[in-house]
């Protein structure tokens, strides 16, 4: 295999890895249990390796950059992440709690409501969102 047909390969691998990881990312957005920065740097990562053009679309983007940029900076998430964040979690376990059919999934969801907001209003806050 030539280098420039390996170059190709490793360009169309390093992007579908980034999309896998930003489709997660979106998804642990409103899921409790689903990390959302992770999944983000890490298609920082191989859109940087990958293409150019997507780097510049994930670290530019509205609602997907501030999550890198605040780990990057060591910030912390701003207020309103954090609200936008308690809220999904909780729309998303009182749902979940609502159809659960036994009690224990009805405690689990109420455990995990709990702490996710507990360590929310216990995290470090930044002061503005850039």
């Amino acid at each position: 295999m030539r280098f420039v047909e390996r170059a190709a390969w490793k360009s169309k691998i390093y992007l579908t890895v980034g999309f896998v990881a930003v489709g997660l990312g979106v998804a642990g957005i409103p899921t409790p249990l689903l990390p959302t920065t992770p999944f983000l740097l890490l298609a920082a990562y191989c859109f940087a390796r990958g293409s150019e053009r997507w780097h510049r679309w994930l670290m530019t983007h509205r609602t997907l950059s501030p999550y890198i940029i605040a780990f990057r900076e060591k910030r912390g998430l701003t207020r309103e992440q954090k609200f936008r964040i308690a809220a999904l979690v909780t729309i998303t376990l009182l749902i979940t709690g609502l159809f659960a059919p036994l009690w224990i999934g009805k405690a689990l969801a109420a455990f995990i409501w709990i702490t996710s907001l507990a360590f929310l209003y216990f995290a470090p806050s930044a002061e503005k969102s850039e």
